[in-house]
This record gives C-alpha cells, sequence and structure tokens, in this order.
C-alpha cells in the first residue's frame, strides 16, 4: 500500500499540492516523498483550527473556520475536518480515508441540514469545496500525476530559500493538465505551486506565506490559492494547533453523524 503523510486534516492533502506517491526513488520522486512526509501541514497526530478566507474579484469575502486532525489507522490516513462557522455552515464535516491505487482517497461529506452522508464522486473532483478556491481534489486525491512523468527542473531562490523545483502532466481524473511545484531544500514544505488547465492555460497559483515551527515539524501557518481565471483568492491560516486527542473511532463515517 502506498503511504504518504497527512496535511492539513482533509484541506491539507491538497496542501501537500498533489505530489505524487512515487514507485520508484528517482531524484524527484524522493524529494516528492520527503515533501509528503515532512511538508506541507503535517498534522498527523495533531489537531489545528483553521480560518478560511475567500476574496473574489469584485471584492467580497467569506470567512470560514473549522477543526482539523488526521491519524494512521491500520496503514491507512485518515483525516477529519469539521466547519464551526460561519453559522450557514456550521456542522458540515468531510472525513478523507487513504486510498490504495488510481482510485485516489475516498471522500465523505456530511451535510447536516440533509442529515445524511454522501460519498463525493470522482467526476465532482473538480468541483470547488465549500466555495473556496480549493476543489475536492485538492481535499486528498492525488493530482493524477504519474510516476515516470515526475521530473526535476533546475533548483531556484523562492523568497530567499533555495528550492527544488519538481513537475508533471496529471492524469484524465484529475481537473488539473499539469503541476510545478517548488519545495523547501531544508524543511521540504511546498513553497508555491503553479497548475495548469486540461488546455494548458494557468489555472491556480499555491503559496506558503509563513512558515512555523512546531517541535521537529515546519508547517505552513499561513498559505494562499488563487484561482487565476476567476481573480479569486482562498487564505488559509493557523489559529490553534495542539497534540491530537481523538479516538481512533473518530476518523469514520458514523462519527460524521454524531457531530
Amino acid at each position: 500500500m502506498r503511504r504518504r503523510a497527512s496535511g492539513m486534516g482533509a484541506l491539507a492533502l491538497g496542501l501537500a499540492l498533489c505530489l505524487p506517491a512515487a514507485a520508484e526513488e528517482g531524484p524527484a520522486a524522493e524529494i516528492a516523498r520527503k515533501s509528503r512526509e515532512r511538508g506541507a501541514l503535517n498534522l498527523l497526530d495533531l489537531e489545528a483550527e483553521l480560518k478560511l478566507t475567500t476574496a473574489a474579484k469584485d471584492g467580497s469575502t467569506r470567512e470560514q473556520v473549522l477543526a482539523t486532525a488526521a491519524r494512521r489507522i491500520d496503514g491507512r490516513v485518515r483525516s477529519i475536518s469539521r466547519f464551526s462557522a460561519p453559522p450557514s455552515v456550521a456542522g458540515v464535516a468531510v472525513l478523507s480515508v487513504e486510498g490504495d491505487g488510481a482510485e485516489g482517497d475516498e471522500l465523505s461529506l456530511w451535510l447536516p441540514k440533509l442529515r445524511r452522508v454522501r460519498k463525493v464522486a470522482r467526476s465532482q473532483r473538480g468541483e470547488s469545496f465549500m466555495q473556496t478556491d480549493f476543489s475536492y481534489a485538492d481535499l486528498g486525491a492525488p493530482a493524477g500525476v504519474q510516476d515516470q512523468d515526475l521530473a526535476r527542473d533546475p533548483d531556484e531562490v523562492v523568497e530567499g530559500r533555495p528550492a527544488f523545483v519538481l513537475r508533471g502532466r496529471a492524469g484524465a481524473g484529475s481537473p488539473y493538465g499539469a503541476v510545478r511545484i517548488w519545495v523547501d531544500q531544508e524543511t521540504f514544505v511546498p513553497l508555491k505551486a503553479e497548475y495548469r488547465d486540461k488546455e494548458g492555460k494557468p489555472f491556480k497559483a499555491y503559496r506558503a506565506l509563513k512558515l512555523r515551527r512546531f517541535g521537529e515539524r515546519t508547517l505552513a501557518a499561513s498559505a494562499v490559492m488563487e484561482n487565476l481565471q476567476t481573480g479569486s483568492r482562498t487564505t488559509v491560516e493557523i489559529l490553534r494547533l495542539g497534540p491530537s486527542r481523538l479516538p481512533d473511532d473518530a476518523f469514520t463515517e458514523r462519527a460524521l453523524e454524531r457531530g
């Protein structure tokens, strides 16, 4: 089974920037593996409270707050996130369970107004998640970049920090056509990424705005995802971070309904 470190609960796997799990440890694949294990918002056995601020092109903004955590259970990473604000989305929760193979992760969404859990189909992975600039594909399902398509470009400097540069083309099941990622050489946190759509046009751009040390881990304490085609952007900020006290059965579909 492929293993990868969780990021921001359900969202952080997206903030791991869809780096593919590698079957062979070539130079680019090794960097990708270390970035999954050490970088992004690695919340394994941690709990965090996050604020998502989405700013539309017309200047309007929307703030959402959620709690998120991740745990490796029976060899698979499970992450759960639950919204607490605003009242219109309070109680909405998403569970991500690490997949095994090309199908990607299993995503389950709890909608309290409908009182039911629904699976997120692969055909829906390109849709916006909770009206943010993250899609369901960013929550846990890999971007579909094949191992043999992952390559390393010459190193570059991002905001004064030396970075590895990786690129790859996504598969048919991904909303992306290609992705290019800059990984910090010291911490392996993804510093930025550029996504293109299926037609090769610029689609999204990600940047880590602030890094934070927590124990032996370095996290992206704040980051932004921009939709270059709509002019919208969503900023993610850690409000609170600490050890997880959730039991294993909190990372199940049944727990979604309990609230």
